[in-house]
């Protein structure tokens, strides 16, 4: 079978493609991730249903549909209302929806996975009281948020939230911080920097400094990531599904 050209072309000089400071965000977050989720699975063995609350381009789903036991991954994104989601397996569930009201039946899910999504909404305590609702008593939320001093973002509402804070906002909704990690230095703030100041940014310049990231950790960091679990059998109003 004859590979198209432009195929080839991407195959061999993807280095020098324009890369994007997600794939970098990825690879610094990569570890410590799979670490926290470690984490939960080995005090809960497995998990059925998982919500990635925010799911963007998808970068996440192969991790959370390798976790024990899932039957179904959840996945929402506001921005899918303009573009669509990508399926790789046909456990995978997708709509676009606020995060503020979610349509799905209240304890739900085992696992809710929300990366980089709450510096987005305005209002925050809402979207944690709907996360809290679908999530079963028992459940785990793995979030993460920038943590001030963070890069200035114009599409973020805040700067970010220091680990006393969004550990308390947690709290009064019945969760138990079990892990608070930190992630992204100096490097990844480079990144954010100036990525868009040449005409582009190659790949292999990202993937290098997200690299370097990982292993030099010089500087405060940028990224708060906090693991925590639904301790009590909290009051919930149900919704109407969207499925089931």
């Amino acid at each position: 079978m004859r590979i198209p050209f432009k195929k080839t072309v991407q195959r061999w000089l993807w280095p020098l493609l324009p890369g994007w400071p997600d794939e970098g965000r990825r690879i610094v977050q990569d570890p410590q991730v799979r670490a926290l989720l470690k984490r939960a699975t080995n005090e809960s063995r497995r998990f059925q249903a998982v919500f990635n609350a925010g799911a963007g381009e998808g970068g996440y789903s192969p991790l959370l549909l390798a976790l024990p036991g899932v039957t179904s991954v959840v996945e929402s994104d506001f921005g899918w209302r303009y573009n669509g989601a990508n399926r790789i397996d046909p456990r995978q569930e997708f709509f676009c929806a606020s995060l503020t009201s979610i349509p799905l039946v209240s304890r739900r899910f085992d696992l809710v996975l929300c990366t980089e999504v709450l510096e987005h909404i305005a209002e925050h305590e809402e979207a944690l009281d709907e996360i809290t609702r679908i999530l079963n008593p028992g459940g785990w939320l793995l979030i993460t948020v920038p943590t001030p001093p963070a890069v200035p973002d114009s599409a973020h509402v805040r700067e970010g939230y220091r680990s006393a804070e969004l550990s308390a906002m947690l709290a009064r909704r019945g969760f138990e911080i079990v892990e608070t990690r930190f992630c992204m230095y100096y490097f990844f703030r480079f990144i954010l920097k100036n990525w868009s100041r040449p005409p582009w940014c190659p790949r292999i310049f990202i993937r290098t400094l997200a690299y370097l990231d990982r292993l030099l950790p010089i500087g405060p960091p940028m990224d708060l990531m906090l693991l925590g679990r639904l301790t009590g059998s909290q009051p919930v109003e149900q919704k109407v599904p969207l499925s089931k």
